[in-house]
């Protein structure tokens, strides 16, 4: 079987993230004339829907119903309601408009990595195909996040121009849309198949042995999506960057982040599981700390060279933990499951956390709470996660 097409996926679908990732709140303020709290409740309320959508979709795919023809549905909606951002002006159309692009795409990125490791082990039984571990798949995903900055370094010119980014990710969406046709079938195998796919992985999601990761996982989700809609407004109001740097800013992270994610397996044979995760969530602390305390250009570029270690311990490592953790009929719904059970939450509590004390304050605070949370949730892994030798393998060598 050929990772191609799926590596393209991920590509393309995290193009989709990088065209929007970096402008959310200067999309809402200097576009559509919203207020901190404003921006805060309408990036809260696009979280509503995401406590349903996902583990909808990937409940629908673990009883194999067709995870390509979910995707085709997603890219073709999110495409509709991020047009419909751009031309309404209405604060309670745009709110909507903007729910709905987030309720209908969320479900994307877990879809994805159930089909990976669907995929993998229906083609290669008991293990993950040589070479080819997740992280060598997700990589294309980063690459996918990165490239969209030089397309917007020409397109943004003025703080106002910030609404032109939703162009860009709508012929995302289209490319990805299109990419979907180059995916292979991928059924979940009859003799796996689980009556309750949901009930599966809610009942490993709260083990003993996961409960403590998801837990130091919510902490750290609430503290990116704290800083992460600000860091533009951060850039802009208290570094003084323009515009059309802040895309380029952030693709240079993710440049080195790609060097972590290909040097994953070296990283787990010598700290682990846990001393990844404890290790990123403090160097997220320490960055954001040093980049409220300096605000600088240096200090904006400087920061970005441990990023790479905060998205290890935030959206790779456990991942794969989770597929160690989940049975072969569920391997979709566990992914799902922990979406709606700890990302959705934590985005709501996050946007909304931000909103307030942006509203109250500026954005130097919100990075600042970010900083702190991030160490809280360093503390509950460092003190509680206790992953088993079992799914602290190297990648591509699953213990029996």
């Amino acid at each position: 079987m050929s990772l191609f097409p799926i590596k393209v996926q991920f590509f393309l679908s995290y193009g989709v993230i990088g065209s929007l990732g970096p402008l959310l709140a200067l999309i809402l303020r200097d576009s559509k004339n919203f207020e901190p709290r404003q921006i805060g409740i309408a990036l809260a309320v696009s979280s509503v829907g995401m406590l349903f959508s996902p583990g909808i979709m990937t409940f629908l795919a673990d009883r194999n119903f067709d995870s390509r023809k979910i995707l085709r549905i997603i890219f073709a909606a999110t495409a509709c309601s991020l047009s419909a951002v751009y031309y309404l002006q209405d604060p309670i159309a745009v709110t909507v408009a903007w729910a709905l692009y987030s309720t209908i795409f969320i479900p994307t990125l877990p879809l994805l990595d159930g089909y990976y490791f669907n995929s993998t082990r229906n083609h290669h039984p008991g293990k993950l195909l040589a070479g080819h571990s997740y992280q060598f798949v997700r990589v294309w995903g980063s690459i996918g996040f990165m490239l969209p900055a030089f397309a917007l370094f020409f397109i943004l010119d003025s703080p106002a121009s910030a609404i032109d980014a939703l162009w860009c990710a709508v012929a995302w969406c289209l490319f990805a849309f299109v990419g979907t046709f180059a995916l292979q079938p991928c059924n979940v195998k009859q003799s796996v198949r689980r009556a309750t796919p949901t009930r599966e992985a809610m009942r490993i999601i709260f083990s003993r042995s996961t409960l403590p990761m998801c837990v130091g996982l919510f902490l750290v989700y609430v503290a990116a999506n704290c800083y992460f809609p600000y860091l533009s407004v951060f850039f802009t109001d208290e570094v003084g960057i323009d515009l059309k740097w802040i895309p380029l800013i952030s693709a240079i992270g993710v440049a080195f982040e790609i060097g972590y994610l290909l040097g994953l397996g070296p990283i787990r044979r010598l700290i682990k599981i846990k001393g990844i995760m404890v290790l990123g969530l403090a160097s997220m602390g320490t960055r954001l700390a040093l980049l409220a305390a300096f605000p600088s250009i240096s200090a904006s570029l400087l920061i970005q060279l441990v990023h790479g270690l905060e998205i290890l311990a935030m959206f790779v490592v456990p991942v794969i933990y989770l597929d160690r953790v989940a049975g072969d009929g569920f391997r979709n719904s566990i992914q799902g499951a922990f979406t709606v059970v700890i990302t959705v939450p934590a985005r709501l509590v996050g946007f909304l956390l931000a909103g307030e004390i942006a509203q109250a304050s500026s954005s130097t605070e919100v990075i600042y709470t970010a900083s702190l949370l991030a160490f809280a949730a360093m503390l509950v892994i460092l003190f509680t996660f206790r992953p088993s030798s079992a799914n602290d393998s190297v990648p591509g060598k699953v213990k029996a």
